[in-house]
């Protein structure tokens, strides 16, 4: 029973006055422990041993309590944590790259040892890996480094790319120092770290590994709003969803204004968000707050301190590109993630702050709170599926990446960090506004020196000739030289041609394979051994693998000498008087099968202001944000497969006067008021329209056709015959659970009734019988 705080001062008084007139000998001990005792009763029969067991301990501990002179105070739990620290896994919280790293040198050190082995065979400790590094001296272990630096196969047999950096070598170097302080430890002592460092000097002399960094070239605003632009409407690259495309673009937008890592911003979920309306102390309106805090950030030792970025809505700039408020709404309002059913921006502006509060919160849907707002995107029996409770990996995002800076004619990989690169540069530039404190704190770093070794841009942006001579220095062109959009061609080639492929069969390493494969092939047909089939399929596998290393190898290489090839040739072309001139390039190319929905999106996001009336501006974004919203439900037909289809009449059309005036009408009419294509999709979708509604037997699906979510390749779809319609019918659309007509906008009560009206409207005889029930007295 709890007690009155003045009633356990008062018996902790009386406790303290006692225990200074008791002694501590063990006569006076056992009287008081005789004093105490009295007679129990026998019981019939012994109680169960698990209560006897918890009895014993509760006895036990109020003893010990009794003879401190506390029992009556405290009631303490019991040592029993049930782990001990041996217990303990040594990888337990260790990053994923810290046990792959280790991982590796283990296994590369058993190799080592098995070579050693073969090499010394009077030597017992190579014997056993973990007894020759605990026994290896400073030179075993500098010629173990030199040994890796000739590996040419890995796990499994897999072909390694080599060690080209210093950098790489020194990170096995730590990990094998990890690895000896596991087994022995404790740490290599400094001299003999200074004597094999002296060697790896050596080996990167030797062997001429590259000691400089890597290019950390910065990515700016001025970047990412024309490669936003570029994911939105480009048709190099299809999803199955467009909710993936508006995902990539929030990332970007994300991954600018909060200089985030990307494990941080692929992590977030609904309850690291905070939507609230905050009252503007100017007196204006109120104003829409995100605050994203991160869980996944980079950890030290299993924790970490998180941060908050408030994101205010602020009137900037004409493209909507980049507003994360635009994008991040579009996405909650597709996933019906407000708790009280907001589906648009317009609803939530009017809403209004009570009187004698600072903010107003939009609450999310508790159901919803570990619903990722970068989730992967999955096929579920052929139906393209947001799973919002898994998060989309680093390497998907990372190979996007990649990909939209190679469709937007970037040179290089485009990765995550050139925003924290670019972004990192400006806070720390912002002296008047940010402190040095903040800026540490903004990018989790430990130091200040952290920014300046690993991600201070190395081309110095600065204006040396002006400075010097007094002048005011030119900070934008500077920026422009230095930033990622300075090596930019969009004729620099994804793809090689069908010339340069035909190179790569006649390199000698895959000459090499290939005879290999033809002895292999030729003994086994032989001596037909079924022990070789495994070695024929190994070298199968080895000669692909080759082939496509190979083919990497000379794209990578083509796309590297474009810049100055190119060049050579646009100024034969300039000097010659040859040169063509060039088309606009602020048109964005729109193509014919470009979905309506998503010209609409494009519409809305690259809208300019059309008035200085705040309400004006406010329409303009809610537009933008439904259109974000509309478009994340519609199906994109999926990832393209294989190197795109070659227009062989590209130069003949492009040389016809004739086409001229109609390629121009074309960009002249991409866009309309209600965001329709062209006039040749126009009179496609009349034709088929009128097929759907005169043909006895349609050739196309009009549940598909009135879909306009579906991209154009399956509305367009034509079957062989009626037949085929009738099994995509059965097969599709009626397994579906709601049974809804597209074409004509009306439910039906089940199923059958939804193939009496395909059959009797749209002339769809369906097939589908409804299973007979059993007859129970048949038996």
């Amino acid at each position: 029973m709890k007690r009155r705080c003045s009633q356990r001062g008062q018996l902790y008084k009386e406790s303290s006055r006692a225990s200074d007139s008791v002694t501590s000998s063990s006569e006076s001990d056992d009287h008081s422990d005789a004093t105490v005792e009295t007679d129990l009763t026998e019981p019939s029969s012994p109680p169960p041993a698990k209560k006897q067991r918890r009895a014993d301990k509760r006895c036990y501990t109020q003893k010990i309590a009794a003879d401190d002179g506390l029992g009556e105070l405290y009631n303490d739990p019991l040592d029993d944590t049930g782990v001990d620290l041996s217990g303990i896994p040594e990888d337990f919280d260790k990053a994923k790259g810290t046990i792959q790293g280790r991982e590796r040198v283990e296994d590369r050190w058993k190799r080592f040892c098995v070579i050693k082995a073969q090499l010394e065979p009077n030597e017992s400790k190579w014997q056993k890996p973990e007894d020759a590094l605990r026994r290896s001296s400073n030179n075993d272990k500098y010629r173990f480094l030199g040994w890796t630096l000739k590996l040419d196969r890995g796990k499994n047999g897999q072909k390694l790319k080599q060690i080209h950096k210093a950098s790489s070598l020194m990170t096995d170097w730590k990990n094998l120092r990890l690895y000896y302080q596991r087994l022995t430890k404790t740490q290599i002592n400094d001299q003999d770290s200074k004597e094999i460092l002296a060697g790896i000097r050596y080996l990167v002399f030797e062997n001429g590994l590259d000691t400089q960094p890597g290019k950390k070239t910065p990515v700016y605003i001025e970047d990412i709003a024309p490669l936003n632009e570029t994911i939105l409407s480009t048709q190099e690259k299809k999803f199955y969803l467009g909710l993936q495309r508006i995902q990539v673009c929030l990332f970007n937008s994300l991954a600018l204004f909060t200089v985030h890592r990307q494990n941080a911003l692929l992590s977030l979920q609904f309850k690291d968000l905070q939507i609230s309306l905050q009252k503007d102390p100017h007196g204006g309106p109120p104003i829409l707050n995100i605050e994203l805090t991160p869980e996944g950030t980079k950890k030290f030792l299993g924790i970490t301190k998180l941060t908050t970025f408030c994101l205010l809505e602020v009137i900037y700039g004409p493209s909507l590109v980049l507003c994360p408020h635009t994008l991040l709404f579009g996405i909650l309002f597709y996933a019906r993630a407000f708790r009280n059913g907001l589906r648009s921006k317009a609803q939530l502006r009017k809403l209004f702050i009570r009187k004698r509060c600072e903010q107003l919160v939009i609450p999310f849907d508790p159901a919803k709170a570990d619903w990722y707002v970068f989730c992967k995107t999955e096929l579920v029996d052929g139906v393209p599926t947001a799973q919002w409770e898994q998060a989309m990996t680093n390497a998907m995002m990372s190979r996007l990446l990649v990909i939209f800076g190679e469709i937007h004619g970037w040179l290089g990989m485009f990765h995550a960090h050139q925003f924290r690169y670019g972004s990192g540069k400006i806070i720390n530039e912002s002296a008047g506004w940010v402190s040095k404190e903040q800026h540490m704190l903004i990018m989790k770093h430990a130091s200040s020196r952290t920014f300046l070794e690993h991600y201070h841009p190395l081309r110095v942006d600065t204006d040396m000739i002006r400075i010097i001579c007094g002048l005011d220095p030119d900070v934008e062109l500077m920026r422009a030289v230095s930033r990622q959009s300075r090596w930019r061609d969009t004729r620099r080639p994804r793809y090689l041609t069908d010339q340069q492929r035909a190179q790569i069969e006649d390199h000698p390493e895959l000459e090499e394979a290939r005879c290999k494969l033809s002895k292999a092939r030729a003994q086994y047909e032989d001596t037909q051994k079924p022990g070789l089939l495994p070695c024929i399929q190994r070298l199968e596998k080895e000669v692909k693998n080759t082939r496509v290393r190979l083919l990497r190898a000379l794209r990578h290489k083509v796309r590297e000498n474009f810049d100055e090839e190119q060049a050579f040739l646009d100024i034969e072309a300039q000097l010659s008087g040859t040169a063509v001139e060039e088309e606009d390039e602020d048109r964005s190319p729109l193509e014919d099968n470009m979905h309506p929905l998503q010209l609409y999106l494009v519409q809305c996001l690259v809208s300019y202001p059309i008035s200085n009336s705040l309400e004006d501006e406010w329409n303009r974004r809610d537009t933008g944000a439904d259109a974000v919203a509309q478009y994340c439900g519609v199906f994109e037909g999926g990832p393209r497969r294989g190197r795109p289809k070659r227009k062989a009449s590209d130069s003949a059309a492009s040389d016809s006067p004739s086409s001229q005036p109609h390629k121009g009408h074309r960009a002249q009419n991409s866009f309309d008021r209600g965001g329709a294509p062209d006039s040749t999709r126009d009179e496609r979708l009349r034709m088929i329209k009128e097929h759907i509604q005169e043909s006895k037997q349609p050739r196309h699906c009009f549940q598909c056709f009135a879909d306009e979510k579906q991209p154009d390749d399956i509305r367009f779809k034509k079957f062989y015959d009626g037949g085929c319609v009738t099994r995509h019918f059965d097969a599709i659309h009626l397994d579906k659970g709601s049974f809804k007509c597209e074409w004509c906008e009306v439910v039906l009560l089940h199923r059958m009734a939804f193939q009496r009206h395909a059959q009797d409207v749209h002339r769809v005889r369906s097939r589908w019988r409804c299973p007979e029930p059993a007859n129970p007295c048949a038996s």
